[in-house]
């Protein structure tokens, strides 16, 4: 087992001794505990939606993965873009408004939910489009633009990474790169894969890490893929990447619906059996995706205390 020491900065100067021997532990899925705790969830807004109905539960969410044993929780704010509350229906004025109440109320549940613990926030951002559908990416000169109305929105100071996740379209990480490149606040990485090789639109694992080296990123994961994919991709990244690497893989044994579903879902035994492997090849950063749930993320961490 890889032993390591971090020492996190954040960017409102606090230091953090995060862990002396073991991974860090991200959180799990918001969208399918509001879904358990009775909040609807429809497309295009999904989970957005609680953001402005329903902030005390995501708060709550929070905190019972922060007592599951997670080290860094994501804000709910893979929807609350401006085009999300476009296709809803929502006149341009109303959806640039509702978008920075989301992320606002995002982050203020967030930061409840860490008061007093040294839990790290990392600000969840999406794919434009649907994350599973790369062809769909607006073109580069329109996420450059909205990407940078994303960053806008908030107070970088408010959260302590950056997490771009489930990004599955070469171009659109590019320009989501470019556009957080001066951006002083830790920035995490986390694609999607679409085989052992490539991300979902085919462009190979190695080009992607070629870019994320090009700009600084402090941690590249893999995230929302089957267990039998990421496995098959581990010494391809650790063979090019060379910093911080993690994986919160979903709990299916495929791919979910877009709405986070899954036909079968992995054994939990075999589930650890797995974060085993990827914490003896260097691992630091273990979580879990689409599917998961506080249990969950308890057992892992649990399992990751006694490895």
């Amino acid at each position: 087992m890889l032993i390591i020491n971090i020492i996190i900065i954040s960017n409102n100067n606090k230091y953090i001794n995060m862990l002396l021997n073991k991974p860090i532990i991200i959180d799990g899925a918001m969208g399918t505990e509001l879904i358990s705790r009775g909040i609807p969830t429809p497309l295009p807004l999904w989970s957005a939606i609680a953001n402005t109905s329903h902030n005390k539960i995501i708060s709550d969410i929070h905190s019972d993965y922060i007592k599951a044993g997670s080290n860094v929780i994501t804000t709910n704010t893979f929807r609350t873009t401006i085009r999300s509350y476009l296709k809803a229906g929502y006149n341009i004025k109303d959806a640039h408004l509702l978008s920075k109440q989301s992320f606002t109320n995002a982050i203020k549940a967030a930061k409840k939910a860490t008061l007093n613990n040294n839990t790290l926030i990392a600000l969840s951002i999406a794919p434009l489009e649907d994350c599973y559908e790369p062809d769909l990416f607006p073109g580069s000169q329109i996420a450059l633009s909205e990407y940078k109305t994303i960053l806008q929105m908030i107070n970088k100071d408010d959260v302590d990474i950056i997490l771009f996740e489930t990004m599955g379209c070469y171009k659109e990480i590019k320009s989501a790169l470019i556009v957080s490149s001066k951006i002083k606040t830790m920035k995490w990485l986390s694609i999607i894969l679409k085989d052992s090789n490539s991300i979902l639109d085919g462009t190979s694992i190695e080009k992607v890490i070629d870019l994320a080296l090009e700009h600084g990123v402090d941690a590249l994961l893999v995230n929302c893929t089957p267990l039998s994919i990421i496995s098959k991709s581990i010494d391809k990244i650790i063979n090019k990447w060379v910093g911080k690497w993690g994986v919160y893989p979903n709990v299916g044994l495929s791919m979910p619906t877009k709405d986070g579903y899954f036909k079968k879902t992995v054994d939990n035994q075999l589930f650890l059996k797995e974060v085993s492997m990827y914490i003896d090849k260097g691992a630091t950063i273990i979580g879990a995706c689409c599917g998961s749930n506080p249990e969950l993320i308890s057992i892992i961490s649990k399992h990751v205390d006694r490895y």
